[in-house]
């Protein structure tokens, strides 16, 4: 190998080393960077949803939610910028996974909302609120969810809008199921009957602890969660036969 070869393979003395600039303009090494970044971020998110679950947003501090995700605490200014642009974060994160759990009931059954008989438009409706059984009762990430969104709903922040552009569109679908149902206009009525009968699932999410103990139960699991369908199932059909009644 010529000196020539050589002195344009290793620098002279004094001159910088240029392989590990290189290196880090790589494709590997960005896109390993890139995939680090965005774990750390998803880390950041996932700890912010149980910190403020538990906390609240006041309560909360950056400080603990870095230690939870295993992250420096410069890693929430770095990716986004703020204690209440992470909320938000945690925010659209909640809809998103709540969106992509109802999603396929939801589509299922919105096609039956505008144009439909009010027997067909029961049964629809009471699909969407077995589905909804299932992703609050039966998810292991619903309670964390639930937990968020409950303090958005006792303290609304800037992270309520999120939320709220999320429920509006199974609560829209819901009302339009009924008035179709019933007979009845989407009045505040029923928008109301609505409300109460997706509260009635949401009770066994909330207040778990309460009917666990109550019940006897060490968990909700797949044979409780049949008996909690079975009873929503019954309340929903006497409700709107009353109402059409």
């Amino acid at each position: 190998m010529s000196r020539r070869h050589l002195k344009a393979q290793r620098p002279e003395a004094g001159e910088p080393d240029l392989s590990h600039m290189a290196l880090s303009r790589s494709r590997p090494y960005r896109s390993a960077r890139q995939d680090r970044g965005a774990e750390t971020r998803a880390q950041l998110i996932e700890a912010g949803l149980d910190v403020f679950g538990v906390c609240g947003f006041e309560g909360a501090t950056t400080r603990e939610i870095a230690k939870a995700a295993g992250a420096n605490l410069a890693a929430i200014a770095y990716h986004f910028g703020s204690k209440e642009a992470l909320h938000i974060a945690v925010a659209e994160h909640v809809a998103k996974s709540m969106r992509a759990a109802i999603e396929p009931a939801l589509a299922d059954v919105a096609r039956h909302a505008a144009r439909s008989s009010p027997g067909t438009a029961r049964a629809a409706f009471g699909r969407l609120i077995e589905a909804y059984v299932e992703i609050i009762v039966g998810s292991a990430d619903a309670e964390r969810w639930a937990r968020f969104i409950v303090r958005e709903q006792m303290q609304p922040s800037a992270a309520f809008d999120t939320i709220y552009g999320f429920m509006t569109g199974p609560v829209g679908v819901a009302t339009r199921l009924i008035s179709v149902a019933t007979g009845r206009p989407e009045d505040e009525e029923t928008k109301l009957r609505v409300f109460a009968m997706f509260g009635q699932v949401l009770v066994f999410r909330v207040s778990q602890a309460l009917v666990t103990r109550y019940m006897g139960w060490t968990t909700i699991g797949e044979r409780e969660r049949l008996q909690i369908k079975r009873v929503v199932a019954g309340h929903v059909e006497a409700i709107l036969t009353g109402i059409s009644n």
